[in-house]
């Protein structure tokens, strides 16, 4: 596992140098560098493009930073190269570099390698080697094992060589390479050469035991600490306490490089943040309506989601124009068939064109998803933007914003509120599964913004056109037998293509759909558990957290009867639906108290206990510890919890009586002079009536001795309360 660490001064000499790498490279600006006297040296990096993909642009990117000459090798069209067309290549161009033999040339593979340092550091490591070509070590031998026992031993470091990385003088790399039997590839080419002690010492050839310069990830992930000196990233090898400057993501190790890709050659530091997000960004900040690129909307309801009617609201919320969208959309599920049915009805009309695959069309999620790649393509789009119904985008500008990163693929960083459950994985395991990596909790804590090259994405992400319709990039959502978003990014990770998620800024959040049941009226109603932020949003009034205050003085309508909002008036709606909806309600005769009383329905009746309970944990204990001095029983034990409703034809009120509790709290669900006349809570003793409820809010009192008090009778229409007696 890759480690990361902040490290401070005083820590030894090779930090010390990574420290001076600023002054070293002249300029802090992110951009290409002139490292002054590098150029007299002669320093060349040599590589051949063997795909002109994404590795190869980090590649560039990296030498770009740190000011390298580079040269690559021209292979024509051909994106692949056998190994022994490779060597003829290298053959002829150290040829011809061998005219001024004392030439330092490094040579690379360029798709899975990053520079980490400025050209300085390759030649003070050569140079310090005393070879005359120092190739990066390995610790494996291959490809031709029998041939491990001829490999000189070592007293500490990596035994064996590797060939995707050597630095050495021009003229005696040619010799070397000219005057070796015929092989078959580079990397048999130089093991003969090295194992043989006439050659090896012929050549001075050397391997970089220790990594001092090279290090190859491959079979080394655990040798290795991300750490931050400055505004500097660098890779240290705590094993032999050297910090390489090419690092190289060979075997199977790539997905590590692009984890660390998001730091070295100046991506992120801790100072300046991410410094590579501003690579290639584009602004639309200048462009008229009709010049925005037109981009498909592909919004898929797989699964019963809780708080669509939230997820829809805000798509429609998104500044980007309808006018630039074409909209695809989605829903295998019937409940929802509905909500999803009206919504396209009512914005269809806003977009260029409407695609609308409803439920029983039986259209499967693989092929639903392909499919939005063909309309997006048939439509022109520019950019195709895939969102799922557990997406919930807080951020309107998010489609903007992700335009504007200018990334092939790329996701908005979303979580599920309070969890560290995101939309990305940090690193997969073998098998293609969820892997956590060295910074993952501090990403999706947002301890570290920027843009993040990762394994997988899903549920929301916006695609290039160039990654659409290039058949040799083109995605599909189709591989064996995995679920779609896993099909998707193995195949994109199989054609090298880099996913990113950003969080740069907050954009919206993940819901948890795992196990919404639609079997009962108002669904959301159960999902303080599963969904506490978007439960909360929905029902919570939005004066709760001011009252709750321990600043705010809260209102008093009678001696010791406190008033305090708790609820949305959606709540006390959608409660009033749920309990009708249930139509079981008791006369009150098993309560000798409550005998010819108003008609209840306890909350556990209808499958809220539990949630209720959680309301009076985390919401009202809060208000009871505040407003009773010295009260601070926690949790709550409130085991009788009962909507009761009055009703002139039924019981309209409720003789006076105390309540079997330590306090009491009374819930108004409904309005009166609106929704019923008369009605309300007198308090005996102090002859003080409250009749001008307030919905949503909470009356908290004292349950025994002091408070005795009645119903008062509802003349008209139907009065709704909740009662809760709390620590009996």
């Amino acid at each position: 596992m890759v480690l990361t660490r902040t490290v401070s001064a005083g820590v030894g000499l090779l930090v010390l140098l990574t420290l001076v790498w600023e002054a070293v490279t002249a300029q802090d600006n992110g951009g290409t560098q002139d490292n002054g006297g590098t150029q007299d040296k002669g320093l060349l990096v040599l590589t051949m493009r063997r795909k002109a993909g994404d590795s190869y642009k980090r590649f560039l990117r990296s030498t770009s930073i740190f000011g390298y000459k580079v040269k690559v090798l021209d292979v024509g069209e051909k994106e692949e190269l056998d190994e022994k067309k490779h060597l003829e290549l290298l053959k002829k161009e150290f040829k011809a570099l061998s005219q001024d033999k004392e030439k330092i040339v490094l040579f690379t593979e360029s798709g899975d390698v990053v520079f980490s340092a400025p050209p300085v550091r390759v030649i003070e490591e050569f140079e310090s080697s005393a070879a005359d070509i120092l190739v990066s070590a390995d610790g494996f031998c291959w490809p031709d094992q029998t041939l491990e026992s001829s490999f000189p031993r070592v007293e500490r470091g990596k035994r064996f060589l590797n060939s995707g990385g050597f630095v050495g003088r021009a003229g005696t790399i040619h010799r070397m390479l000219s005057e070796a039997p015929e092989e078959t590839s580079l990397q048999l080419l130089i093991t003969h050469m090295y194992v043989k002690d006439t050659t090896r010492d012929k050549y001075n050839l050397k391997l970089d035991h220790l990594s001092t310069l090279f290090q190859n990830l491959n079979g080394a992930t655990g040798d290795v600490e991300l750490r931050f000196a400055g505004k500097e990233a660098y890779l240290q090898n705590t094993l032999y306490n050297t910090v390489p400057v090419v690092v190289r993501g060979n075997g199977h190790t790539d997905l590590v490089l692009n984890t660390l890709g998001s730091y070295l050659a100046r991506s992120w530091n801790p100072e300046d943040g991410c410094r590579s997000c501003w690579d290639e960004m584009i602004s639309l900040d200048e462009k008229k309506e009709e010049e925005l690129p037109r981009l498909t909307m592909g919004v898929f309801v797989e699964k019963a989601t809780p708080f669509l009617e939230e997820f829809l609201d805000k798509i429609d919320n998104l500044l980007y124009p309808s006018s630039r969208m074409d909209l695809f959309v989605h829903n295998a599920v019937e409940y929802h068939e509905e909500m999803v049915s009206g919504w396209v009805k009512a914005v269809g009309e806003t977009f260029i064109s409407v695609k609308y695959i409803k439920h029983d069309e039986n259209i499967k999620e693989w092929h639903a998803r392909n499919a939005a790649i063909d309309y997006c393509l048939e439509h022109e789009c520019q950019y195709l933007f895939v969102i799922d119904s557990e997406a919930q985008l807080d951020n309107p500008f998010t489609l903007k914003l992700l335009i504007e990163q200018n990334r092939e693929i790329v996701a908005p960083m979303m979580i599920r509120p309070y969890k560290a459950w995101s939309n990305f994985w940090g690193a997969i395991t073998n098998d293609g599964f969820y892997a956590r990596s060295m910074d993952y909790m501090e990403i999706v804590q947002s301890q570290r913004r920027g843009l993040w090259n990762v394994p997988y994405i899903s549920s929301c992400y916006l695609m290039q056109r160039s990654l659409l319709d290039n058949d040799k990039k083109r995605p599909s959502f189709i591989k064996n037998l995995l679920d779609p978003d896993m099909a998707l990014c193995e195949n994109l990770r199989e054609k090298g293509i880099f996913m990113y998620v950003s969080n740069r800024v907050d954009f919206g959040h993940l819901v948890n759909a795992d196990k919404f049941e639609t079997r009962r009226l108002n669904n959301e109603l159960w999902q303080l558990f599963d969904n506490r932020w978007d439960w909360e949003q929905r029902y919570l009034h939005p004066n709760y957290t001011h009252a709750v205050s321990e600043n705010t003085t809260n209102e008093m309508p009678c001696p010791d009867v406190y008033w305090f909002p708790l609820f949305k008036e959606r709540y006390t709606k959608e409660m009033i639906e749920t309990f009708e909806d249930y139509g079981i309600w008791s006369d009150g005769s098993n309560n000798p108290r409550y005998k010819d009383g108003p008609p209840q329905t306890e909350l556990h009746s209808v499958g809220l206990g539990a949630v209720w309970q959680e309301i009076m944990t985390k919401l009202v204990a809060p208000m009871a510890k505040k407003i009773f001095t010295g009260y601070d029983r926690y949790p709550p034990r409130a085991i009788m919890n009962f909507m009761v409703r009055y009703k002139p034809d039924e019981q309209p009120f409720l003789r006076p009586h105390h309540d079997t509790s330590t306090y009491t709290i009374n819930v108004a669900l409904n309005k009166p002079g609106v929704d019923y006349q008369g009605g309300g809570c007198r308090f005996v003793r102090y002859n003080c009536s409250i009749t001008n409820s307030r919905v949503g809010w909470v009356l908290m009192h004292p349950g025994r001795l002091t408070h005795l008090h009645e119903g008062l009778r509802v003349t008209q229409g139907t009065r709704y309360i909740i009662v809760s007696f709390v620590d009996p």
